[in-house]
């Protein structure tokens, strides 16, 4: 049996014990369940993207970038399994002919994930955010959070089954964060991002254009 085969196994007997529904998968690390009516959903995953993900959260969850975070609230003994709020609403997908490539949503995508860089002073194997459509929902009230964070820290937890999660938060604490003022929401399919410095306004309909290789 490999990894992956594995990983669903636990995430059957996981839902089957609690009646738990698929919600979707991330990449093949992971798998998300929630119970209808619940709040939260479960990730059943690899401990190193659980255990990166929950002490990314926890060690930036009283400033303003944790506050771009979906919360995380619990994390089994062993890692396979975080408790996280859900985040009720999808991010939207472009309309009609897709085209893969929205230069206005990467030049956005880029100045947010610049924020969180000053954590490659810990993590110096860290290679970026990664942050994507696929990584983040709305809330009701047009705020949006990033759901997928783990690769914060998710190859230092890989390269090194020492790593604790204790570990990691006092690391990042350590730290100089970041002196910024951050608003992400969405309002008729607009993104809003604003900054000390930088505003963008993309539409999540990108306009026709050639793409770039």
């Amino acid at each position: 049996m490999n990894e992956v085969q594995e990983l669903w196994e636990h995430s059957e007997k996981i839902a089957r014990k609690f009646e738990l529904q698929l919600v979707e998968t991330v990449g093949t690390t992971r798998i998300v369940l929630k119970k209808k009516g619940s709040r939260t959903v479960i990730k059943v995953g690899y401990p190193p993207h659980n255990c990166a993900e929950y002490a990314a959260y926890k060690a930036l969850e009283c400033s303003v970038l944790g506050d771009l975070l979906a919360p995380c609230l619990g994390l089994s003994k062993e890692g396979y399994a975080l408790e996280m709020k859900f985040i009720p609403r999808a991010f939207p997908q472009a309309r009609g002919e897709y085209y893969w490539f929205n230069p206005e949503f990467a030049k956005m995508r880029d100045r947010l994930e610049s924020h969180f860089s000053f954590i490659k002073k810990y993590n110096k194997h860290a290679w970026g955010a990664d942050f994507h459509e696929e990584n983040m929902r709305v809330m009701r009230n047009g705020d949006i959070k990033i759901i997928d964070y783990s690769n914060l820290l998710a190859d230092m937890f890989s390269r090194s089954s020492k790593t604790t999660v204790e570990e990691a938060i006092k690391g990042i604490l350590k730290l100089d964060f970041p002196k910024i003022n951050i608003q992400l929401m969405m309002k008729d399919r607009i993104i809003s991002y604003r900054d000390n410095d930088v505003s963008h306004e993309v539409a999540v309909d990108p306009q026709r254009s050639q793409a770039i290789i």
